[in-house]
């Protein structure tokens, strides 16, 4: 991988890539990935033109044998899972977390891959080390998450017999099978969902507790841990998806209702008694306008009553004002997450959001209790889940960058 300063930078030396293989007559192939159009001399570069393939399948592509390079400017230099990447080029100056996100794109194990290796031609040692000192002295995943933990979950949960490794091993060729459909993702988890519900009430409560421990530590682990069994990661999505198809016990109000609602702190008092008098007299009143509506004008509703009524006008949704305190409290649980906030803050908008989207389907899992018909919404219609994420993304990216 060659990390660029700049769009032009990426696009020149993609074109040297190109003719110095070309000249030596050498079987590799180069690819480069950048965003929009870029102008130099006269003429205009997008990067499936230079590539010969459309934006989203630059990833896949890279995989075939013969590209042995890629020339990146901002993208790919976070959240790109690449383990064949084994050497970094680097001519652009980088510092704090995003220096730590684009080095470690080459920390992922493969076969017969026994080192990596670095070319650094605009940061000092001292710079780099600098910036992954915060990260290595002060981490506490020794001290304070044990990933064995991961190993006792499953136990746990395997001991309520409603699934087994065939139930995982079928789930896993569905879910990692290109092309696949959520319906067919839904017929895989349908046994083991009505095995959950033959369950005694307590028994339900607590696998369910259990299904989200797992998904929670495993998704933390695996930001920084490599694991070795695949049996981990294929539990992982069998419980992230069948927590989705698990009825939510509506016996009491979510928490965050019954905290914010006091009603033994409501009391009836008389604020006045008497006779109202209304003096006679001629008035004039104005008549009725036939076929008239006054509605607030959305440049001058809230933001959040903006967004409701979008949804509902889009996507013929019912929601109402009441649903306002679902998407308040789901922006209040992103803004205190300051490694998102930093990471928006230090990667592009492309590559953001690919972390982004993943923290928020994280919170609106955990919040699935407070209003399940928003929730199902958002998981269940891709078209509704793009609109409204992106709305919540460029409001959280103005909220993260402005001081």
């Amino acid at each position: 991988m060659l990390v660029t300063p700049s769009r032009l930078h990426a696009v020149r030396y993609k074109l040297f890539l190109d003719e110095y293989l070309w000249e030596r007559s050498y079987p590799h192939r180069a690819l480069v990935a950048f965003s929009g159009t870029v102008s130099d001399n006269g003429m205009s570069f997008t990067e499936s033109g230079m590539n010969g393939v459309s934006e989203s399948q630059t990833a896949a592509t890279f995989r075939r044998p013969e590209y042995r390079f890629l020339v990146v400017a901002e993208k790919f230099q976070t959240g790109f899972d690449q383990p064949l990447l084994h050497t970094m080029y680097v001519d652009k100056k980088l510092g704090g977390v995003h220096a730590v996100q684009a080095l470690s794109r080459l920390n992922r194990v493969y076969s017969d891959k026994n080192e990596t290796i670095v070319l650094d031609f605009a940061n000092e040692a001292d710079e780099i080390q600098k910036a992954f000192e915060p990260y290595y002295e002060r981490t506490l995943l020794s001290e304070g998450t044990d990933p064995n933990l991961l190993y006792d979950l499953e136990r746990r949960l395997k001991g309520f017999r409603v699934f087994d490794d065939a139930d995982l091993e079928a789930f896993a060729r569905i879910y990692f099978r290109p092309n696949a459909r959520h319906d067919q993702f839904y017929a895989a988890l349908a046994p083991t969902v009505q095995r959950v519900l033959d369950l005694p009430k307590e028994e339900q409560f607590d696998f369910r507790g259990l299904l989200t421990d797992y998904v929670r530590l495993y998704a933390f682990l695996a930001q920084i841990l490599t694991f070795a069994d695949a049996g981990l990661e294929k539990l992982y999505v069998f419980a992230r998806l069948l927590r989705r198809y698990l009825p939510v016990d509506r016996d009491q109000l979510p928490v965050e209702i019954r905290q914010n609602i006091d009603m033994e702190s409501y009391r009836i008092q008389q604020m006045f008694a008497g006779k109202i008098k209304l003096e006679r007299g001629q008035r004039e009143v104005e008549p009725i306008a036939a076929g008239t509506t006054h509605l607030l004008p959305p440049e001058l509703l809230e933001p959040l009553s903006q967004i409701i009524r979008a949804l509902n006008q889009r996507f013929g949704t019912d929601f109402t004002e009441d649903d306002k305190v679902f998407i308040r409290e789901l922006e209040d649980r992103l803004g205190i997450d300051q490694a998102l906030v930093l990471s928006v803050r230090a990667n592009t908008p492309e590559n953001a959001r690919l972390t982004f989207d993943h923290v928020v389907s994280d919170r609106l899992q955990d919040m699935v209790d407070t209003n399940f018909k928003f929730y199902k919404r958002v998981t269940d219609d891709p078209q509704f889940a793009k609109f409204f994420l992106d709305w919540l993304f460029e409001r959280f990216r103005k909220n993260a960058e402005s001081p």
